[in-house]
């Protein structure tokens, strides 16, 4: 795991960039609004406190509210686990389900063994 925030390199970009809409022109980049929004999620930086030198914070505020409303983040990271997932081998969607006994609730009627009092 990265202790250091870094910006989308040309894969990373490559893989979520068919969840944007590209062709239309913007005033700002998407690439850079990614960027962006990662580093906050990485430093804790509060939205207000944006460094001078990238879009003010209501605009990046608005792609991620927009994204976040219209589901964009929950499909990219789905498609993100199933790549990574083909990657080291495994099916897209995992097949095994786990249940312990802390999640099944017993029934008192199971412990009821016949003729035994």
């Amino acid at each position: 795991m990265t202790k250091q925030f870094s910006k989308l390199t040309d894969p990373q970009w490559d893989a979520i960039s068919p969840f944007f809409d590209l062709k239309r022109k913007r005033k700002h980049d998407l690439r850079q609004m990614i960027n962006i929004i990662l580093w906050l999620l990485r430093t804790g930086c509060q939205w207000r406190n944006l460094p001078e030198e990238w879009p003010n914070w209501q605009a990046v505020y608005y792609y991620f509210d927009r994204w976040k409303q219209d589901g964009t983040f929950e499909r990219i990271n789905l498609a993100l686990n199933q790549l990574d997932r083909k990657r080291v081998g495994k099916e897209a969607y995992p097949s095994v389900l786990s249940i312990d006994t802390q999640s099944v609730k017993l029934n008192p009627s199971v412990l009821d063994i016949e003729g035994v009092e």
